[in-house]
């Protein structure tokens, strides 16, 4: 017996609704993880040395706000790639446009875990060579104490319907 392919919902940007949310997954951060990208691409002493760090203002080792963001990147792209496992309608994802208003809030220190979540705000009305949406949200992460400890909206693109696009008009 033939078993019928499962429904796979289209991604085009006409589909994907303000509002929704989703939950990329958690990462608890050790210290080695912590010291490790804090000497590679932050090095300042609250990232890399736990004995010196005593005496900043964190009173201790804490992650850079560069991992905790780096660290929302990978566990986004895993999370998408997971979510569109199966869509097969031809579009891809696009490239984020910017990110504004990123801030971090409370510390991360070793063995804290952090939460990373994804809102759809806003669909501006605007599209790139006709072929592109943007789709803005707000990414925020939390602490195991609830304690928001990150927040940025990003703008992203996402493929548009082919069906529902013009001919672009740019000059080749």
């Amino acid at each position: 017996m033939v078993q019928p392919e499962p429904y796979i919902r289209s991604r085009w940007w006409e589909d994907i609704p303000v509002g929704e949310f989703h939950v990329f997954g958690s990462h608890t951060f050790s210290e080695l993880e912590i010291i490790e990208f804090g000497k590679r691409f932050a090095p300042a002493i609250h990232h890399t040395d736990p004995v010196q760090a005593r005496d900043t203002l964190y009173q201790g080792l804490v992650a850079s706000g560069w991992h905790l963001t780096a660290t929302w990147m990978r566990l986004m792209v895993d999370y998408m790639e997971r979510f569109a496992q199966g869509v097969r309608d031809g579009r891809r994802n696009g490239a984020g446009m910017g990110i504004e208003d990123l801030e971090w809030f409370q510390p991360v220190r070793p063995g804290h875990t952090i939460t990373f979540t994804y809102e759809i705000t806003e669909k501006p009305e605007r599209l790139i060579r006709n072929r592109w949406g943007v789709i803005r949200s707000r990414n925020e992460a939390f602490n195991q104490y609830n304690e928001r400890v990150m927040r940025f909206n990003i703008d992203i693109l996402a493929e548009r319907n082919p069906e529902n696009c013009q001919p672009d008009l740019a000059v080749q």
